[in-house]
């Protein structure tokens, strides 16, 4: 039961993904992101402009059946088709395991539906900010630009996640406001939920516009400030910190790698985004361990 169930998780989010692929594809900076007019209209392969039929649509399978070609014109797709619509269905499949794991949830009662109500809101909502998250980042590297909406729902997700935790604060274990667990104590001057999301919001807003002053915009654009304090809000203090370390680690890894492979130069842009969003992803699944592992270097 709890495999059928993870799986139909995975093909829904599969399903969800070959949407996420249009609002990508067809997403123009210039405009809205949820433009009615531009995500209506049937799917057309974008070299010759054909129509494409119900077995081309198919999630995965279309792209890997057809080898990567348009069935007419046999021009390479992108890569993105698939990447993206396998991503949305692990996060669809991943997503709500990894938070009946993390608030201390047996995984077949989640999946035999004996948990209360304010479980499903969490995986939904979490769920919802990972998509949220992953589409940030394919268009920053697609656009080098963060829409707005998005920001704005981020933001939106952290009130509601912050809410939830807030309203059924007695039945979680201890700890469970933070992805970092008990080390939230070390690092945060405060105890409150609430003030946590707000410190995270606020520091990851002025430290990434700290750096757009100093660099004069040439680091990174107000979609990364905006960004970063919509993330801080949705994970509050000090787990935005520890995703922002990792983002910079990260950056300057493959930007370094880019410039010995003359890839990029220092004059090129490198989108800030995905990195950020590997930051995110990372601290929230291993940032505990991290943190463990990293102290444990000094048997603290």
């Amino acid at each position: 039961m709890t495999a059928f169930f993870f799986g139909l998780l995975f093909v829904f989010g599969l399903i969800i993904g070959s949407f996420l692929n249009v609002l990508v594809f067809r997403y123009n900076p210039a405009g809205k992101l949820f433009d009615a007019d531009r995500l209506s209209g049937r799917s057309r392969c974008p070299y010759c402009n054909r129509e494409l039929n119900a077995s081309e649509l198919v999630p995965l399978w279309s792209f890997f059946i057809q080898k990567g070609r348009c069935r007419e014109c046999k021009h390479k797709l992108s890569f993105q088709y698939p990447i993206l619509e396998f991503l949305s269905g692990a996060i669809f499949a991943g997503v709500p395991f990894f938070i009946a794991k993390f608030y201390g949830l047996g995984i077949s009662y989640f999946a035999n539906f004996r948990l209360d109500f304010f479980y499903y809101a969490l995986a939904f909502l979490w769920t919802l900010s990972f998509l949220t998250w992953l589409v940030i980042a394919i268009i920053d590297l697609r656009e080098y630009v963060v829409p707005n909406e998005l920001n704005v729902l981020l933001a939106v997700l952290g009130i509601m996640i912050g809410a939830i935790l807030v309203i059924y604060a007695g039945k979680f274990s201890p700890f469970r406001e933070s992805f970092l667990g008990q080390y939230r104590l070390i690092f945060s001057p405060f105890g409150n939920l609430i003030l946590n999301r707000l410190l995270g919001m606020f520091a990851g807003g002025a430290f990434f516009g700290l750096l757009i002053f100093l660099s004069r915009g040439r680091g990174m654009g107000m979609g990364d400030v905006k960004l970063a304090a919509a993330s801080g809000l949705l994970l509050g203090w000090p787990d935005i910190a520890l995703a922002a370390i990792i983002a910079f680690i990260l950056g300057g890894f493959i930007g370094g790698i880019f410039l010995v492979l003359d890839k990029k130069t220092m004059k090129d842009r490198l989108p800030f985004a995905p990195f950020f969003v590997a930051g995110i992803f990372i601290m929230i699944l291993f940032g505990h361990a991290l943190i463990g592992g990293y102290f444990s270097l000094f048997n603290i």
